[in-house]
């Protein structure tokens, strides 16, 4: 309690804290579930997602949110916790959207599963973007580069905030052909939920290029190996499950993912030195 107590009173702005704490509440149970039983959303999750991959899948961007979420609350001040903040604004605001244009799924459970879904949501909707705008206002814009990015990141930044739009526009507005393409059937709800993630990357790589410090935008580059070793995972454990005519279309997803792997893992293996040099970054 001692800890708890010494975290909650240090120099990172408790309003901060309060969002992370909820997305944690709404994304950590959300996680396990689907991960760990993802057969079982018919009763354990707010709405039924088949096939279990899609499932799998709906967990790996939660997965996201947690990873974003560890990284940030161990630091100390707003400029190394905004682009986090970037991320949970903008998927706040579009996947609570989603919700009401997709609420059929949702009413075929019982009511508490969407009152659940909706309170932790609408939570976020309002709370994200507050604290985004004020602490932005406060204590943020163009600020000083101490460890300026260099050349391979800003092309892996490119790159990725590219290849994020594509996805996320096909998944978010054209699932039907995602799915001429993709190796499983994925439903519409769950392709908008990851399209609306991989929206809200593409603002995270370009907030990530507009400001230019190593240090103040890592998360973003640190979220890419995990998430992808998850997806490249989840679909290998699902490998015998998928038409094996769609094998080479699950072939050139797991390249895909193991690409952002690499490259994004190249660009924290060149940094590393600088911040050990540099001393706490915090």
């Amino acid at each position: 309690m001692h800890y708890l107590q010494e975290w909650w009173d240090n120099d990172l702005s408790k309003w901060v804290k309060f969002v992370f704490l909820v997305l944690l509440a709404n994304g950590l149970p959300a996680f396990i579930i689907l991960i760990s039983v993802p057969h079982l959303t018919e009763t354990l999750f707010v709405w039924t997602i088949n096939p279990p991959v899609s499932a799998r899948l709906v967990g790996v961007m939660y997965s996201n949110a947690i990873i974003l979420v560890a990284f940030g609350i161990f630091q100390r001040t707003w400029a190394n916790v905004r682009i986090i903040m970037v991320v949970i604004t903008l998927f706040s605001i579009m996947a609570t959207l989603l919700t009401f244009v997709y609420l059929k799924p949702f009413l075929a459970h019982p009511w508490f599963h969407l009152a659940y879904w909706l309170t932790m949501y609408l939570i976020l909707f309002f709370a994200a973007p507050y604290v985004f705008y004020t602490h932005e206002r406060r204590y943020g814009g163009k600020l000083p580069i101490n460890l300026p990015l260099n050349l391979l990141a800003r092309i892996v930044l490119i790159g990725s905030a590219f290849v994020s739009l594509i996805m996320g526009i096909g998944f978010l507005f054209r699932i039907e052909t995602v799915n001429e393409f993709w190796p499983w059937q994925v439903a519409p709800l769950v392709g908008g939920l990851i399209g609306v993630l991989y929206i809200t990357h593409t603002a995270a790589y370009l907030w990530a290029l507009w400001d230019g410090d190593w240090v103040r935008v890592r998360p973003i580059f640190w979220q890419a190996p995990i998430t992808n070793l998850l997806l490249i995972i989840i679909t290998i454990i699902h490998t015998p499950d998928i038409d094996p005519a769609m094998h080479g279309r699950l072939l050139a997803i797991q390249l895909l993912a193991g690409g952002f792997i690499l490259v994004h893992g190249a660009v924290i293996f060149m940094y590393r030195q600088q911040e050990k040099m540099i001393g706490p970054v915090s």
